[in-house]
């Protein structure tokens, strides 16, 4: 259930991570506790482990009581970045027994993130008309399944995994199908495992942006209604 709050992690890091320790618990949906594997949890911890010593700390719970809480720290040797939950307005209200916002914060995603879901339908359009790569590759997506694989198998086996560990076990035959084999040592050409996330571009085939030839799309389109 954490799987873009680690992918969140990479983007404020700048860097591929190295391993991590996951910890889950159920406190709040008894119902729940007898599914298989992390489905069992409503509550959870990671510690992600990068380079240069530099470590994130993820918390999230399925609930919570007092509206849609999102926030993140980013602590340095200079100082601090954080950003807050987001509200309907900015009044505030200061009373002998409350002070804070007048308002919870938004407690939906679409009302939180709607600048967002904007900016990123207005830059996957942009790449359709211009022809060009979109922001986030097929490598970004993946390395957060891996991310997200190898939190669920630190917190069965109580300790810390590599993400190198749940590498070996992806196998891709396309840019967009990629599945996990296990305890399988039968790999095509081409689609050898690699022990390193760097190295992650070795394990598909060209994505469609590398594979590009020719004029944009928008040639493309002139030159086949006649306008060239």
């Amino acid at each position: 259930m954490a799987v873009h709050d680690l992918d969140m992690t990479r983007f404020l890091a700048g860097e591929d991570p190295l391993e991590i320790l996951a910890v889950g618990s159920c406190h709040i949906d008894k119902s729940i506790q007898d599914l298989p594997g992390s489905e069992a949890f409503d509550t959870a911890s990671c510690i992600v482990r990068y380079p240069n010593g530099v470590n994130a700390m993820v918390d999230v719970c399925r609930q919570s009581s007092y509206g849609y809480d999102q926030r993140a720290e980013v602590l340095g040797t200079s100082g601090m970045i954080a950003t807050d939950n987001v509200y309907p307005n900015t009044a505030k209200i200061y009373k002998n027994d409350f002070t804070g916002n007048a308002d919870m914060p938004f407690d939906f995603f679409l009302s939180r993130y709607f600048e967002a879901y904007v900016t990123e339908t207005e830059a996957f359009c942009k790449s359709l008309v211009e022809d060009s790569a979109v922001p986030c590759t097929g490598i970004d997506g993946l390395i957060a399944l891996v991310m997200s694989l190898a939190a669920d198998k630190s917190a069965a086996e109580g300790r810390w995994v590599k993400f190198s560990e749940i590498i070996e076990q992806v196998y891709c035959n396309s840019p967009t199908e990629c599945s996990l084999l296990v305890d399988s040592d039968v790999f095509p050409d081409g689609y050898k495992p690699t022990k390193s996330l760097k190295e992650l571009e070795n394990l598909v085939v060209p994505d469609v942006d590398q594979q590009k030839q020719g004029g944009s799309f928008m040639d493309k389109f002139k030159e086949m209604v006649g306008l060239n």
